[in-house]
């Protein structure tokens, strides 16, 4: 398996999911969590 980075040559340490409220209904959104703490929208 190969490593990610995001743009701060930081690797993913792992996905983590947030609960948003779209249209009355909550929906889990992926998110890609980064050793330097940082976050970004997983692409399916």
């Amino acid at each position: 398996m190969s490593v990610r980075y995001n743009q701060n040559n930081a690797p993913l340490v792992k996905v983590v999911y947030s609960q948003v409220k779209v249209n009355g209904k909550l929906q889990l959104v992926p998110l890609e969590l980064y050793a330097d703490g940082s976050l970004k929208r997983s692409q399916g």
